[in-house]
C-alpha cells in the first residue's frame, strides 16, 4: 500500500501540474531529461563520427552546417519565444496572435530553405561540402517544424512529450548514423542520419499536439499579422545577429584554414554546447513563470531572477574551472589523440561558460518585459566585434584565435545585457555566490592534487564533484533547501 502511494505521488509530481513551483520543477525535470538524454545520445554519434571520419571529414560536415545556418538566419524571427510569452501572459487575443505568428514563420522558413539549396554551393569555400546542402536543407526544415511544435507544447506545459520526442529522434540519428558510417564513412552518411532523425522528431511532436494545431493556426487576420511583425522585428534582428555570431567562426575558418582545423574547432564547440544544456533548460522551464511575473509582481520577479542566476553560477563555476584544468585529459579521452589540437579551444570555451550561463536568462528576462529592442544593439555590437576579432586573430592564431574572439564578444554582450537588465529590475547576485566561491576553490585544490598524483580523469571528476557539493551542503547552501522544499511539496 505504501509503495503504491509513493508511486502515485511520483506519478502526480511528474505528469500532473498542481501548483506553480511544482510545475516549474516538473517541466525543468522533463526538459533537462529530454535535452540531456537527447544530446548525450547525439554526443555518442558525434564522438563516433569524429573518430571514424577524422578531423577533416568531421570538419566538412560542420562547415556545411555552418554555411546553411547562416542562410537560415531569416527563418528565426523569434516566433517560439513570442508564442511562449503570449500564452503565458494569457492575453485576450493570444490565439489570433499565435496563428499569425506561425503563418509568418512558415513563409520565412520556405524562403530560407530555398536559399540553403540554391545559394550555399556558391558561397562554400570547401568543395567537398557542396554535396551536403540538399540533405542539410531537409534537416533544417524539419528542425524548424519540430521547434514550432515544441513552442505550442511548452505553453501547454507538457514537457514530458518533448522529452520522449527528443530521445526517440536522437536514437534514430545514433542508430542510423553508426550503420551508414560503417557502410560508407563519409560526411553525407552522417547528414542522412541527421535528416532522418529530424523528420521522425517533427512527425512525433506534431502527433502529440494534433488537437491543438487547428486551434492555433486557423485564426489569422491582417491586423494580427501586422502586430506580429511589429512585435517580432526587434527579436528577428537579435536572432539574425545571434545566428551570425554562432556561425561566423567556422565560416571564417573556412576562408583561411583547412577542414582539419574546422574539425578540431567543431569538436570542442559541440562538447561545449552539450554542457550548456543545463542552463538553457532551466531558462526554458522558468520562462512561463517569468513571463507571468514581469510587470505584475516585479519584486517576486527579481527574487526569481536572482535565484536562477545563483543556480546557474553554482553549476557553471565548478564546470568552467574543472574543464579548464582537465581539458588536456578530457579531449583525448573523448575524441582521441588526433584531436589534441582542440585542447586550447576547449579551455577558452570553458572560461566562456562563466558569461554564457547568465546570458541565457538575461536575454529571457529582458524579453518578457517586452524590452527586446534593448537587445538589438548589444547583439549587433557583439557580432561586429566578433567578425573584426576573427579577421585579425584567425590568420595568425587559427582556431585558438577564433575561440578567443568568441569569448571576448560574448563577454561584452553579457556585460551590456547585465547593465540593461539592472535598469529594468535592479537585481543583485554577488551576495548569493559567496558559498559557491568557497566550494569552487576547495574543489579546484582537489582537482590539481588528484591530477598531480595521476588519478584517471573520470575518477577525478567524480571525486571533485562529490567534494564540491559536500562543501556546499556543509556550508548550508540555501539553494539545496529550496529545491528540497519544492520537491517535498
Amino acid at each position: 500500500m505504501l509503495d503504491w502511494l509513493n508511486m502515485e505521488r511520483i506519478r502526480k509530481f511528474l505528469f500532473v501540474n498542481t501548483n506553480t513551483k511544482q510545475t516549474i520543477v516538473k517541466n525543468a525535470f522533463w526538459l533537462f531529461t529530454g535535452e540531456a538524454a537527447g544530446r548525450l545520445i547525439k554526443l555518442g554519434l558525434i564522438v563516433y563520427a569524429a573518430r571514424e571520419l577524422g578531423a577533416g571529414g568531421w570538419g566538412i560536415f560542420a562547415y556545411a552546417l555552418s554555411i546553411a545556418s547562416l542562410l537560415m538566419i531569416f527563418s528565426d524571427i523569434g516566433i517560439e519565444n513570442l508564442v511562449a510569452r503570449e500564452i503565458s501572459q494569457r492575453k485576450d487575443d493570444h490565439k489570433m496572435f499565435i496563428s499569425a505568428a506561425f503563418l509568418l514563420k512558415s513563409i520565412v522558413l520556405t524562403i530560407s530553405i530555398a536559399l540553403v539549396i540554391f545559394i550555399s554551393p556558391y558561397i562554400s569555400n570547401i568543395t567537398e561540402a557542396r554535396g551536403l546542402f540538399l540533405t542539410i536543407a531537409v534537416i533544417f526544415f524539419f528542425d524548424v517544424i519540430r521547434n514550432m511544435g515544441f513552442a505550442i507544447n511548452r505553453v501547454m506545459e507538457k514537457m514530458e512529450r518533448e522529452m520522449l520526442t527528443k530521445v526517440i529522434m536522437n536514437f534514430v540519428i545514433l542508430g542510423l548514423g553508426i550503420a551508414l558510417i560503417n557502410i560508407n564513412p563519409s560526411p553525407l552518411s552522417l547528414a542522412i542520419a541527421y535528416a532522418t532523425g529530424s523528420v521522425a522528431g517533427a512527425l512525433l511532436i506534431l502527433f502529440f499536439i494534433r488537437k491543438s494545431i487547428v486551434e492555433f493556426i486557423t485564426k489569422t487576420n491582417t491586423e494580427a499579422i501586422k502586430l506580429v511583425l511589429k512585435t517580432a522585428l526587434p527579436f528577428a534582428l537579435i536572432a539574425l545577429v545571434g545566428s551570425i555570431m554562432a556561425n561566423t567562426d567556422i565560416f571564417m575558418l573556412g576562408i583561411w584554414k583547412a577542414p582539419e582545423d574546422i574539425g578540431l574547432y567543431a569538436a570542442a564547440q559541440r562538447f561545449f554546447s552539450f554542457i550548456v544544456i543545463i542552463p538553457s533548460m532551466i531558462a526554458t522551464a522558468s520562462f512561463p513563470l517569468m513571463a507571468r511575473l514581469a510587470n505584475k509582481d516585479n519584486e517576486k520577479f527579481k527574487i526569481t531572477l536572482e535565484k536562477i542566476l545563483a543556480i546557474f553560477m553554482l553549476i557553471g563555476m565548478p564546470t568552467a574551472f574543472g574543464g579548464l584544468i582537465l581539458a588536456n585529459q578530457i579531449i583525448p579521452l573523448v575524441f582521441g589523440q588526433a584531436y589534441l589540437g582542440a585542447i586550447p579551444v576547449f579551455q577558452i570555451l570553458m572560461i566562456m561558460l562563466l558569461v554564457s550561463f547568465p546570458l541565457l536568462v538575461l536575454i529571457n528576462s529582458i524579453f518578457v518585459y517586452n524590452q527586446q529592442k534593448k537587445l538589438v544593439m548589444a547583439n549587433i555590437f557583439g557580432v561586429v566585434m566578433n567578425v573584426i576579432l576573427n579577421f585579425f586573430l584567425i590568420p595568425k592564431f587559427g582556431i585558438t584565435g577564433a575561440a578567443a574572439a568568441t569569448l571576448a564578444s560574448t563577454a561584452m554582450i553579457t556585460l551590456i545585457m547585465w547593465k540593461k537588465m539592472k535598469k529594468i529590475n535592479n537585481f543583485e547576485i554577488i551576495p548569493r555566490l559567496k558559498k559557491t566561491f568557497v566550494a569552487t576553490i576547495i574543489m579546484v585544490f582537489f582537482i590539481f592534487t588528484l591530477k598531480y598524483f595521476g588519478a584517471h580523469v573520470v575518477l577525478n571528476i567524480i571525486i571533485s564533484s562529490i567534494i564540491y557539493f559536500s562543501t556546499l551542503l556543509l556550508l548550508r547552501e540555501s539553494t539545496f533547501k529550496e529545491i528540497k522544499e519544492i520537491i517535498g511539496k
